[in-house]
């Protein structure tokens, strides 16, 4: 009974860190959640204005008759916008360690300070990060695979909390991650599956409730709807209309809610990263018999961060 009410625990106190320290998170999520999203737009809208205007290029200047300076004017009219796309996801990329440095200095000091001190995590060690992406992308990609996304499921949970264990124990190595991972998940399976569950419902929740409240203020069905038409008129999407019933047939209006609904649903499951982040960081602290990552073996919190957590509130840098 008391493992179980451990794990009740660990969610509302997951719950308590994230509310009390909303703002700090928001700030932080910002660019890498609203940087991607407008890196897409700034992509998207200039390519589907050279696809209009390019023919006309063409035949007034020719030295845009040529298709490689076709390519290259398109890849120069994108290039700030693509900048600011990869900019963004690496800064994604890294929350995923530097929030779990953050629930450690809000345990231990209940203050949150110097982002970069806490991305210092992934900066001190970037190949190691690097290498332990590039593992999970190749396994992700592997688990996509009809054959194998059943077992892809199960050892996704086994191997839900590597960021936590290269957080705290980057010295052991990438490899270690996921063995570190998969031998505390072993013995609790199931309650870190249920917990998992409860993230993606909490999360999944806020977007269908921001969804529906935003849907009240905004005409969903002609959302970016020049998008939507762009799209409903590729050579793709005609064929798909071309073999459906006219009821199942994709149109701009269906689209427009698409792009609505996957715009919300990214914001609001970025916005709660360091939500789960928290959860799994107490989960690993439980799991692993510690309450403060400080034991020989363990990674130290940066002592930059503690000593800026002491400062006032109008000291924060």
């Amino acid at each position: 009974m008391k493992n179980n009410n451990n794990f009740v625990n660990i969610l509302f106190k997951s719950l308590q860190i994230y509310i009390m320290n909303i703002h700090k998170f928001l700030m932080y999520m910002a660019f890498p959640v609203i940087g991607q999203l407008l890196g897409i737009v700034l992509i998207f809208i200039p390519a589907m204005y050279l696809k209009d205007v390019l023919p006309d290029l063409a035949a007034k200047y020719e030295v845009f008759a040529e298709p490689s300076k076709q390519l290259a004017l398109v890849l120069l009219t994108i290039l700030p916008g693509l900048a600011l796309l990869v900019s963004a996801f690496w800064k994604y990329l890294v929350a995923y360690a530097a929030l779990n440095s953050m629930t450690h200095s809000a345990m231990t000091s209940g203050k949150i300070y110097d982002f970069p001190a806490h991305n210092g995590v992934v900066n001190r060690n970037i190949w190691s990060y690097i290498l332990l992406w590039l593992m999970i992308s190749i396994l992700s990609l592997a688990a996509f695979n009809p054959f194998l996304i059943v077992p892809g499921g199960i050892f996704f949970i086994f191997f839900i909390l590597v960021f936590q264990v290269f957080t705290f124990e980057t010295e052991e190595g990438v490899v270690n991650c996921f063995t570190k991972s998969f031998k505390l998940v072993k013995g609790v399976y199931f309650k870190t599956l249920a917990m998992a569950v409860v993230m993606l419902i909490i999360a999944w929740g806020l977007g269908e409730l921001t969804s529906f409240g935003l849907g009240k203020i905004v005409d969903i069905k002609n959302f970016l709807p020049n998008v939507a038409w762009a799209l409903v008129a590729t050579d793709y999407v005609n064929m798909l209309n071309a073999n459906l019933p006219l009821q199942l047939q994709i149109t701009p209006e269906l689209l427009s809610k698409m792009l609505f609904g996957s715009m919300v649903s990214f914001i609001i499951f970025g916005f709660t990263l360091p939500l789960r982040s928290i959860c799994w960081t107490l989960w690993y602290k439980k799991l692993s018999g510690t309450k403060k990552v400080s034991k020989k073996g363990k990674k130290q919190l940066d002592p930059e961060i503690l000593r800026r957590a002491k400062l006032k509130d109008d000291e924060e840098v």
